[in-house]
């Protein structure tokens, strides 16, 4: 791939996006397999899906660019986004237009963020906490189309995975910011531990009263060793990489043997 098309913003740079974007996704798509709820449908999403992500990533270099420099990213910028809406419409008339609600949850978490990218502090720990959410959500909107039979029965394993995708990830905002961005810093690096130790606390009280498997406890044990011990290497960014893909593989393993 082109240096120019990373710099003109026709593709993302920021690698670690991808296994944020597809397995929350992927998770959700299983889920509605297994309900009886997959369709046609899920395909446009999908396209919406990454396609939208092409358009926010655009949209947020164009507000943190200069003015003068701000024309180079128009082009990706609309054409991502004509080409994400086109999708979502595609959506909509396959899924139901009541999945047009699910945009109501995703304005608190992108506008925001987006609002961090004019300021130039998208990188910044809240910025990867909204982006997290927004990513985590789309396992429910994959599995509940129309959000209101989100209240039906068999919601409970939905919402958890959800949960379980999300404390994940952003414990990998935080602990990839202890191993590059924050490396060195002790306040970073506590809150990374004591947020991967609240998981593993978290996932094993609900194995204890056989709400999840005992698994997801063990999975969130070794992401907390990750968390304290890895810092002290002095990995390379794609040694980091590499790691993270088997650990995501893991937590997709987690919730497929559930």
């Amino acid at each position: 791939m082109s240096g120019r098309a990373f710099r003109t913003g026709w593709v993302p740079n920021q690698h670690g996006a991808w296994a944020m974007l597809v397995t929350p996704f992927a998770i959700g798509l299983i889920l509605a397999v297994r309900a009886g709820t997959a369709g046609g449908w899920l395909l446009a999403l999908f396209a919406c899906w990454m396609l939208g992500y092409f358009a926010f990533h655009d949209a947020s270099l164009w507000l943190k660019a200069a003015p003068s420099r701000r024309h180079r990213y128009l082009a990706p910028l609309i054409t991502y986004g004509l080409a994400s809406a086109t999708a979502g419409l595609v959506t909509l008339m396959g899924a139901g237009w009541a999945m047009a609600w699910w945009g109501l949850a995703y304005l608190p978490l992108l506008l925001p963020a987006l609002w961090l990218a004019s300021r130039r502090q998208e990188r910044a720990t809240a910025g990867g906490a909204l982006t997290v959410a927004a990513a985590s959500l789309m396992t429910l909107v994959a599995r509940f189309p129309d959000p209101r039979t989100l209240t039906a029965a068999e919601w409970l394993t939905p919402v958890l995975v959800t949960g379980a995708v999300f404390a994940y990830f952003f414990g990998t905002v935080l602990y990839v910011k202890t191993n590059i961005r924050e490396r060195g810093s002790r306040g970073f690096l506590l809150a990374s531990i004591t947020w991967h130790g609240a998981a593993t606390v978290v996932a094993a009280t609900l194995a204890g009263v056989g709400v999840l498997p005992w698994w997801w406890a063990a999975f969130f044990a070794a992401t907390t060793i990750r968390a304290a011990w890895v810092p002290r290497l002095g990995w390379s960014a794609r040694k980091l990489g590499m790691v993270e893909v088997v650990f995501t593989v893991v937590l997709i393993v987690c919730f497929l043997v559930a």
